[in-house]
């Protein structure tokens, strides 16, 4: 299985068990933006205060010209 493969299953993953809360009730659409904005947002005070916010953006725009050179190809 590819790296992107890898990752598509994952955010799959991720995606259902945000569908639906511990009690198996299915969460509304806006509930489930706010849970990914709030993991973003908490990701990025993250990056900030171990000051590897400009690593992580070199290796994110890394990744995206890989990715793209592998679409062309």
């Amino acid at each position: 299985m590819k790296e992107r493969e890898r990752i598509e299953l994952l955010r799959r993953k991720i995606l259902l068990a945000k569908l639906y809360d511990k009690d198996g009730n299915r969460r509304t659409p806006f509930k489930i933006i706010n849970m990914l904005l709030t993991r973003c947002a908490l990701q990025d005070v993250f990056l900030q205060d171990q000051k590897l916010e400009t690593e992580f953006n070199a290796w994110q725009n890394e990744k995206i010209i890989t990715e793209k050179l592998e679409r062309e190809s």
